[in-house]
């Protein structure tokens, strides 16, 4: 009988703790790739109630995940809460047909997420260290290519009611704040994230997700103290601004 009474009172603990557990869809491409370790560890380590879950190949943009197979299965596939997409590095900033093809990726995705009972997060992402050589009439330098990435998110998360993980706006302060610390977000391509950009960008999404400061994550991710302490609060102040802008 003792037994039987104390069993069920680990299943009524344990009960609240399963149902608490929501589920994270990352769909995006090897920005999001690369920051995936650091996610993952921020919501295991800070217990965010989240479990995150990627699909990321890469170079490829949210039109592809819209017409994709293997994408459009993965959705399928579970009771998501958030499906957090992200576009290919440049095309969002572009003009013309590129532009056309992230609004209208942006929507299909938006719709099919919603359908399925979930919130879309569009993960933002941010300007190339140097600008983009490829593209340096749109993009010459950091600041401009930010720009027009911010206000294309911005704008489709508008338009699908969909929440905005302003990772590229903290890039941006730490541009602001630091330039050193700003180069060292970046891998040796000037595009990908590092350690230290991974990791701002996990910060990011643990605020939007959990609706609490960065600044209270306690996980250095191997950082120094005082560099991790600086991306977490540039992280929170990115996300401020988005309130107030809202």
């Amino acid at each position: 009988m003792k037994f039987s009474s104390l069993a069920l009172c680990f299943a009524l603990l344990a009960a609240p703790l399963a149902a608490a557990q929501k589920k994270a869809l990352f769909l995006g491409n090897s920005y999001t790739a690369q920051s995936a370790h650091y996610i993952k560890e921020v919501f295991k380590r800070e217990n965010t109630g989240y479990e995150p879950h990627f699909l990321t190949p890469g170079g490829k943009d949210l039109m592809f995940h819209l017409k994709d197979g293997k994408s459009r299965q993965k959705l399928a596939s579970a009771k998501w809460n958030v499906v957090v997409i992200q576009e290919q590095s440049q095309k969002a900033g572009l003009p013309g047909s590129f532009a056309k093809s992230f609004h209208d990726g942006a929507n299909g995705l938006c719709a099919a997420i919603k359908k399925q009972g979930a919130k879309p997060c569009f993960f933002m992402t941010w300007g190339r260290r140097d600008g983009d050589k490829r593209n340096a009439h749109v993009f010459p330098d950091f600041l401009t290519m930010h720009g027009k990435l911010s206000g294309a998110y911005e704008k489709a998360a508008k338009d699908n009611d969909a929440l905005l993980a302003p990772v590229g706006r903290a890039f941006a302060i730490i541009h602001q704040q630091d330039k050193e610390l700003f180069k060292s977000l970046y891998k040796g391509d000037g595009s990908h994230p590092s350690a230290q950009g991974g990791y701002m960008a996990a910060c990011v999404f643990y605020g939007v997700l959990t609706e609490k400061s960065p600044t209270k994550i306690r996980w250095n991710a191997n950082l120094d103290a005082k560099t991790a302490a600086t991306l977490r609060n540039a992280a929170a102040k990115a996300l401020l601004k988005a309130e107030v802008e809202e």
